[in-house]
C-alpha cells in the first residue's frame, strides 16, 4: 500500500512538470494529487504504528500475567 502510494506521488509529480511546460491541468498533477498521495501515506504510517503499538502493550500483558503465577508459585515454598 506504501508503494503503491509513493509511486503515486512520484508519477504526479512527473505528470505535473510535464504538464507545468505544455499549459495542461498542472494544478491537479502538482498540486492536488500529491498532496493525496503524502495524506494517504501519513495514514498507513499512523496505521502502522498504532497497530505496533498494540502488539507491543499485547506482548507486554502477556509477558506479566504469565509472569504472575510464577511468582505465586515462589512465594508458596
Amino acid at each position: 500500500m506504501a508503494y503503491s502510494a509513493g509511486i503515486a506521488l512520484a508519477t504526479s509529480v512527473l505528470s505535473g512538470e510535464e504538464d507545468l511546460r505544455a499549459g495542461g491541468p498542472w494544478v491537479l498533477t502538482l498540486i492536488v494529487f500529491p498532496a493525496c498521495s503524502l495524506l494517504c501515506l501519513a495514514f498507513i504510517l499512523r496505521d502502522h504504528r498504532r497497530r505496533e503499538r498494540a502488539d507491543s502493550q499485547c506482548k507486554h500483558d502477556s509477558a506479566s500475567s504469565s509472569a504472575e503465577p510464577d511468582e505465586s508459585v515462589s512465594r508458596d515454598r
